[in-house]
């Protein structure tokens, strides 16, 4: 009984928060929503038994990307009156990505209530041995999705490297290292010059 109230409260929390990240006037409201929308998420995760996914939830969202977030939102100092008036004029086409969305994920769910209701069991395509979850996890993603993970991390590198040349700011008054220019220098050169 109780994990029930804690399963629907942490799951309307969950609704409340992710609504809130998309309707908050302040950016900087909006990161904290949508951090308190992950933090219900992984206690919801926690409820169903999982051990694993919870705490690489709040490690990985919560510490690096949703703070990361925060950074970005309080370098760009975005104007409130650009985002009142760009909320208008895209609201028609979210309306039909989230119908769309909310009825893919209702015909997903009546589908597996079909396949448990006929006593057909889903499976990853062998028997995994009653182990930790994390060693499942890994076993699934390095033999059965590596392509996808590999992928994935590639994906992140070049992401990563993108976001460092956009924030590269160089400036002709500040006096730089030039380590080519260093190591190509000629002794008879330096000792001109002193």
């Amino acid at each position: 009984m109780l994990d029930q109230v804690l399963f629907y409260s942490f799951g309307v929390l969950a609704v409340i928060n992710g609504l809130m990240v998309i309707t908050a006037k302040n950016p900087v409201h909006s990161v904290f929503y949508l951090v308190l929308a992950f933090i219900s998420a992984s206690l919801l995760l926690i409820l169903l038994g999982v051990e694993f996914l919870p705490v690489v939830f709040m490690i990985v969202y919560v510490g690096a990307i949703a703070i990361l977030f925060l950074f970005v939102v309080m370098m760009l100092n975005i104007k409130l009156v650009e985002i009142l008036d760009n909320s208008t004029r895209y609201a028609p086409i979210g309306f039909i990505i989230g119908f769309i969305f909310f009825n893919s994920v209702i015909s997903i769910l009546d589908q597996e209530m079909l396949s448990w209701e006929s006593g057909y069991e889903l499976s990853l395509g062998r028997s995994i041995a009653p182990t930790l979850n994390a060693v499942n996890m890994g076993s699934v993603i390095y033999t059965n999705h590596f392509t996808s993970f590999i992928i994935a991390s590639l994906i992140l590198l070049v992401a990563m490297i993108g976001a460092i040349m956009l924030t590269i700011f160089h400036e002709k008054s500040v006096k730089r290292q030039d380590i080519f220019v260093q190591i190509s220098r000629d002794i008879n050169t330096v000792k001109l010059m002193s």
